[in-house]
């Protein structure tokens, strides 16, 4: 049987709304955000997924082999 795995998503139109929520729209357009994985500067064009853990919102950017990290990580949290 294969593994299922819920996906929440957010519409390009409504990221930086979520990211004003989320009080990180700033940081991400000042550059101050990092992916997770390889240390890229995130961008809102670049910007592949976040997720809650450890009580901090973490970012990995859209390269395919960081978000398949964030897929797993995010499992973990």
């Amino acid at each position: 049987m294969t593994e299922r795995h819920e996906i929440k998503a957010v519409h390009k139109n409504d990221l930086e709304e979520m990211l004003i929520g989320l009080e990180m729209l700033e940081n991400v357009k000042e550059g101050r955000i990092n992916c997770k994985f390889c240390g890229k500067t995130i961008t809102l064009e670049n910007l592949g997924c976040l997720y809650p853990q450890n009580n901090e919102v973490v970012f990995s950017c859209n390269d395919i082999e960081c978000f398949m990290k964030a897929i797993q990580d995010s499992g973990s949290a």
